[in-house]
């Protein structure tokens, strides 16, 4: 599976924040796939993920980049000390309210906190609420953006694009699953019948997600 096919993501992040020559981090990296693009040229990019296995292999494949195991609820780092904090994906999967309040804590006063979050009635993000739903901690996460200490400075939302070579990968896709079952098969296979319709001649098979992305500053600077 290719994800975001036309690295629409990225694009956007770097269209609402300047990485290069600034002290980065990242919180919910997973295995480092966004991580490698949005750390070039940085001056220090750290990247943070609470799965020791998905920090194993982000370290294996990018060695210029600090990976570390941790979450947003309780950063290791002192106050005051990135001037660009960016939520990949992450927010909707910890207490999102914690995760706002140790983001301010330790981003500096004029610095940028970037939110990427995913929106619930995505094609994508409907193949892993068939194994575990997700909407309502996405709206919590949303809740607390709008009603946290920073300011909204900017938020658009766009979508990206996902390829599958064929149904095969689509169903051995992980969607969240610690273990895929045979039964699950028939749910991925009907959700794409009432997305597509007829399921001849669809390979590639593109999933379009709906994504939100935020731009967010301390209030009173």
């Amino acid at each position: 599976m290719e994800y975001d096919i036309n690295n629409k993501a990225l694009k956007m992040i770097q269209d609402f924040v300047v990485l290069q020559k600034q002290k980065v981090l990242e919180i919910g990296c997973g295995e480092g796939r966004m991580s490698k693009f949005l750390s070039h040229e940085t001056q220090r990019y750290i990247a943070i993920d609470p799965d020791e296995k998905s920090i194993e292999k982000a370290k294996s494949k990018n060695l210029n980049i600090d990976f570390r195991i941790g979450t947003g609820e309780a950063l290791e780092f002192e106050d005051s000390s990135f001037p660009i904090i960016i939520f990949t994906l992450s927010l909707h999967h910890q207490k999102s309210h914690l995760a706002l309040k140790e983001a301010y804590r330790v981003l500096t006063e004029k610095g940028h906190l970037i939110i990427l979050e995913p929106l619930a009635n995505g094609e994508f993000t409907q193949f892993f609420n068939l194994f575990e739903d997700e909407s309502e901690s996405i709206q919590d996460a949303l809740n607390s953006i709008e009603n946290c200490d920073f300011k909204i400075e900017r938020k658009e939302v766009f979508y990206t694009v996902m390829s599958f070579n064929n149904l095969d990968e689509l169903i051995n896709y992980p969607f969240g699953r610690k273990k895929i079952k045979k039964e699950d098969t028939g749910r991925i296979i009907k959700t794409l019948q009432q997305l597509r319709g007829s399921l001849t001649n669809v390979n590639p098979i593109h999933l379009y997600d709906d994504s939100q992305l935020f731009l967010l500053r301390k209030k009173n600077f």
